[in-house]
């Protein structure tokens, strides 16, 4: 009972705080940063709505550089998850930029596989023709060839067998779609932890979870949706990650990143993150993931921005 005691009091006792955070990177002419996959080699892979080239950043080296991996043919790029060691899952799509929304029939998800060494080896896994915009990735723990698609404009969860390319609809619930006319969007970032599957909202600006079964091969929604946490008006969710500790740190446009921790009832959030004014400001962010080697990348989270940036945070500063 002391636990969600504290954690209610540090909701209303505090609004934001610092962490020290440093540029990795600013990508040329500004390109706008969706996603971001850190390789077990700890170098991160980024992807462009504004691009259909996958880029590759070493962000432990003194001066990284924004290299080519491979261009997709004539598609944008926006969810990324590994599958298995060093292969991914990536969306592709064409992208109407008026609708924000998936030119009709054009949403695929790739496979490029890095794991030899050589030359990427990349496959179009699976075509989505009903997908409307699919954006967050995300994979099934103990289910190497499955991943889930947040469709931000339908409302839907698809899940693709990435050997077999079947494609089907996971989970649709009122809690996924936008409640607003396009461009907005709703479900956006999600991921699968300890038998839940976290979500944001962009829209309803809320993070919420709910319980899934795996039956068959087949994920399912096995319980009703538990919204978490939500933002002010001015704010919208993006994608999020989880630190070893389990907490949630949610990239948050405009300029913020937001704190929870999953295990509380109700409101979870804790705080926000470098608002304006501090140091190294976050520009509309739009993913983060924490890094991979040893203690010290394990709590740096990289942060990617619609301006371009690519920030690191060292996160063991944090109070809880």
């Amino acid at each position: 009972m002391l636990l969600p005691l504290l954690l209610s009091l540090i909701v209303c006792a505090a609004a934001s705080f610092t962490l020290p955070t440093r540029l990795v990177l600013q990508s040329p002419g500004g390109l706008f940063l969706e996603n971001a996959a850190v390789r077990p080699n700890g170098k991160l892979l980024i992807t462009s709505p504004f691009s259909s080239t996958l880029h590759m950043v070493d962000p432990t080296a003194a001066n990284p550089t924004f290299d080519e991996v491979h261009t997709f043919p004539n598609v944008t790029l926006l969810g990324i998850a590994e599958v298995k060691p060093d292969v991914y899952g990536i969306v592709a799509l064409v992208l109407n930029d008026t609708t924000v929304r998936a030119v009709p029939g054009t949403v695929a998800i790739w496979r490029i596989d890095l794991s030899s060494g050589g030359p990427p080896v990349v496959n179009k896994a699976a075509h989505i023709p009903d997908a409307m915009f699919l954006d967050g990735l995300g994979v099934v723990p103990g289910e190497p060839d499955l991943v889930l698609g947040a469709d931000a404009a339908a409302g839907r969860i698809w899940q693709i067998n990435l050997r077999t390319s079947v494609v089907r609809i996971a989970a649709q619930d009122d809690a996924f779609a936008s409640g607003a006319p396009a461009p907005a969007l709703g479900i956006n970032g999600l991921h699968v932890r300890d038998g839940d599957l976290y979500f944001t909202n962009s829209q309803k600006k809320t993070f919420s979870r709910f319980s899934i079964s795996l039956r068959g091969g087949n994920v399912a929604q096995a319980g009703p949706v538990e919204a978490l946490g939500s933002v002010n008006a001015t704010d919208q969710f993006d994608d999020f990650a989880f630190d070893p500790a389990g907490r949630v740190w949610a990239a948050t446009d405009p300029d913020t990143l937001t704190v929870f921790f999953p295990s509380v009832q109700g409101n979870s959030r804790l705080r926000q993150l470098n608002a304006p004014g501090n140091p190294v400001e976050f520009n509309s962010p739009t993913s983060a993931t924490f890094g991979r080697g040893g203690v010290a990348q394990q709590h740096t989270l990289y942060v990617t921005t619609q301006a371009g940036q690519l920030i690191a945070v060292d996160t063991t500063g944090i109070q809880v």
